[in-house]
């Protein structure tokens, strides 16, 4: 049976620089290529998609960073679960590219690891099999849609951006819907390039993380709370290295050596996984690069989420969007802006 047609709806801050994910569609051969191709450009990603599905005219939805580069084969991997009817969304890992720079597969290896992502590591490296999925194992960058389910159930909310994904999916699992992940059906995606990238977005992830669980708690959120547990106990463990007024009975708590072995199990596993990232990468900073990337990744996530729990979700920008249909003429696309009524 033939996989059903897709639309390809591709989030951009702007329409005059290079879109690197039209750029993969191209090139793939034309049995995998979408049947439509629409870039929505603006500053709110989530109604920016919003809008892009519903002008859209397949009955698969498949959204792309403007940086996701879709390999051969995968988008009709994807498109070939929606054969089940109860299907709503399919969905792969973002891989780093082979081209990526030495800290872009260090960060990988951190993102793709128990330590440095925890439950939601299947985003970041092809592990396991083809199976139902939470809103852990699914990632916006490479997650395919079926159009009429995701406008049924009201798309994204316009108010939360990032995590608008994961609320959206854990909003179609309480309603019975399958989502898939498939391992094999990934994209490339590049890394952040320097520490203050890295760190910055860990921050954001967390920030986004607790914004989600405001608007719709679930239990399993509680797993994502871990760092800023962890957050509290790294300052616990630096008071205990300075004179400070606390009273006796918590100034000898903090420095029994008990306390500070879970750190030091957190340091051992930590340097486990350089270990095993130097066996990938050939790299042996890796043995000490790694260890690190884990330990800001979890205080800064940790941050983000106190940041995010502690402030109101920020009200955002509702500014025009403009909707372009993207058409291939030869090796690239060509534009055509879609005339849009008034924008809600």
């Amino acid at each position: 049976m033939k996989p059903l047609p897709y639309t390809a709806v591709v989030a951009s801050d702007r329409i005059d620089k290079e879109i690197r994910s039209l750029t993969a569609l191209a090139q793939l051969p034309k049995e995998d290529r979408p049947a439509e191709v629409l870039v929505a450009v603006g500053r709110n990603p989530s109604q920016q998609r919003n809008l892009g599905v519903l002008k859209s005219k397949s009955p698969l939805v498949y959204f792309l960073d403007d940086d996701s580069l879709a390999i051969p084969g995968n988008p009709q991997s994807l498109a070939s679960h929606f054969e089940d009817g109860r299907t709503a969304v399919a969905g792969g890992p973002n891989l780093c590219p082979p081209n990526a720079s030495s800290f872009e597969k260090t960060v990988s290896a951190v993102l793709a690891s128990w330590m440095g992502s925890f439950s939601v590591r299947n985003r970041y490296a092809a592990i396991g099999s083809v199976k139902e999925a939470t809103e852990k194992d699914l990632i916006l960058c490479n997650m395919m849609v079926r159009r009429k389910t995701f406008l049924a159930e009201g798309g994204f909310r316009k108010d939360l951006y990032p995590n608008e994904e994961n609320e959206f999916l854990n909003r179609l699992l309480h309603s019975q819907y399958r989502l898939v992940y498939d391992p094999g059906a990934a994209v490339f995606r590049h890394r952040r390039k320097n520490l203050g990238d890295f760190c910055y977005q860990a921050f954001r992830y967390g920030r986004g993380r607790a914004q989600q669980m405001k608007v719709y708690p679930c239990l399993s959120d509680l797993v994502h709370l871990i760092p800023a547990f962890f957050l509290f106990y790294v300052l616990s463990l630096l008071v205990s290295l300075v004179p400070t007024p606390l009273p006796s009975w918590a100034a000898m708590f903090l420095a029994s050596p008990y306390w500070r072995y879970p750190f030091y199990l957190f340091l051992a596993l930590s340097l486990g996984t350089g270990v095993s990232a130097i066996s990938w990468h050939r790299n042996p900073l890796d043995l000490f690069t790694v260890p690190l990337l884990i330990f800001l990744r979890q205080v800064f996530y940790g941050l983000g989420l106190l940041a995010g729990l502690s402030t109101p979700i920020p009200k955002r920008e509702n500014p025009p969007i403009r909707l372009y249909k993207a058409v291939l003429k030869g090796p690239k696309f060509r534009f055509t802006e879609i005339k849009l009524g008034r924008q809600s």
